[in-house]
């Protein structure tokens, strides 16, 4: 009875690792030329420029359950789920702060309760593939922020 137990114990919990992948997402930002460059050399350059998303915090959220994690010094998002649709957030959304940068008087805040609920980057693990919708890698100049009072609409 007990070999029995143990046997079937063993095979749940392989069955539990079995739902899982190891996941190594590198995350890179593309810099805008916002202006300022000084020669034509940056000015051919800028646009193109690329950032490793390093260090940074992000939280991810999985069903219920809120976690975190953290890029390394290359911007590899290195982890193992299992399977399923992760939504991983800047801390200043998940937070419902103002974004670094900007003042809440120069700011719509009701666009930036809609912007607070848009995720950054959504990741689908499945036993086969890891899909990655990546909605912050092409940055925008700080004044085409969404919600930046006074913008200028497009027709």
């Amino acid at each position: 009875m007990n070999v029995l137990r143990i046997s079937l114990l063993l095979l749940l919990s392989l069955s539990v690792v079995s739902q899982t992948k190891k996941t190594r997402i590198k995350l890179v930002q593309y810099l805008p030329y916002c202006g300022g460059a000084n020669t034509t050399k940056d000015l051919k350059n800028t646009p193109n420029k690329s950032v490793v998303y390093a260090n940074k915090k992000l939280i991810v959220i999985y069903d219920e359950h809120i976690d975190t994690v953290l890029t390394d010094k290359s911007g590899y998002l290195k982890t193992t789920w299992a399977y399923g649709t992760y939504f991983l957030f800047e801390p200043w959304k998940y937070y419902k702060q103002i974004p670094k940068g900007y003042f809440e008087q120069n700011l719509d805040m009701n666009c930036l309760k809609q912007e607070w609920l848009q995720e950054d980057l959504k990741i689908v693990v499945s036993k086969k593939t890891i899909t990655v919708a990546n909605n912050m890698m092409l940055l925008k100049c700080p004044d085409e922020f969404a919600c930046v009072k006074g913008k200028k609409t497009q027709n």
